[in-house]
């Protein structure tokens, strides 16, 4: 009974359980959320655990990335060298030879097109005189680039853009320490940047392509221009000595 002349409290219907059944919740303990929070803890405990050095997770996906890598670049590398072995041409034509295109295994997960290299009529004929003016007049790159400019010699074309670019003799001493001339398909002549002998090159088993330049000539040029210069390979056979080596 509220006394006599006041006028009784009124009571929110926010806070009347009745009325409102939201009020419940409020009028809990605070033990759900102190169990919410342990909670959160635990779960954010149990996902910082992956990051930290002490217990050996991370540094587990990460061998395990690199392996994956690893293994990757080791199939990447075998199926290059077999299609090298096939007499199959990666990159760009070297100058004096143009991309011949092949469909091979239509319809089959592992086919696609390849290349062939093929003669290119109008600059084969120059790849001959820079070996010869290298070998027999004498001349140094700079001197052999400036002999093509001079005699309007076919120039080369861009790879990338399809133009022709100027002499160089950057562009001499690609053409004169290229082995392709030999009619081969040829890989890994550099392992991180240091150069290989013959003997460790990856060659096709037979001629993929024309010869454009006699052994004996490609040879004597190598041999001149190579500082720590190794035998001559025979130039009669290409058989294997094993898995990784070949002769030409």
């Amino acid at each position: 009974m509220s006394e006599r002349g006041r006028r009784p409290r009124r009571v929110s219907r926010r806070d009347d359980p009745t009325l409102c059944p939201v009020a419940q919740y409020r009028a809990r303990e605070a033990e759900p959320r102190d169990r919410w929070r342990r909670l959160r803890e635990y779960l954010a405990g149990r996902l910082t655990a992956l990051y930290e050095n002490g217990g050996g997770r991370r540094d587990t996906a990460h061998r395990g990335v690199r392996t994956y890598q690893r293994e990757l670049v080791r199939r990447s590398r075998a199926a290059l060298r077999q299609r090298t072995r096939e007499g199959w041409w990666h990159g760009p034509a070297p100058y004096g030879y143009t991309l011949q295109p092949h469909w091979v295994g239509a319809g089959s997960r592992r086919g696609g097109r390849r290349h062939r290299l093929v003669v290119d009529e109008l600059r084969a004929p120059v790849v001959p005189l820079i070996f010869t003016w290298s070998l027999h007049d004498k001349l140094g790159d700079r001197a052999i680039a400036r002999r093509l400019t001079e005699q309007q010699h076919p120039l080369p074309v861009d790879p990338v853009s399809g133009w022709p670019r100027a002499w160089s003799w950057a562009i001499v001493r690609t053409v004169l320490t290229n082995p392709a001339y030999l009619g081969y398909v040829i890989r890994d002549r550099t392992e991180r940047g240091v150069d290989q002998p013959p003997e460790c090159w990856t060659w096709s088993r037979q001629r993929g392509h024309p010869e454009l330049v006699a052994p004996a000539v490609f040879w004597a040029v190598h041999t001149h221009r190579s500082r720590k210069a190794s035998a001559c390979p025979d130039t009669g056979t290409t058989e294997f000595e094993n898995d990784q080596q070949e002769a030409a």
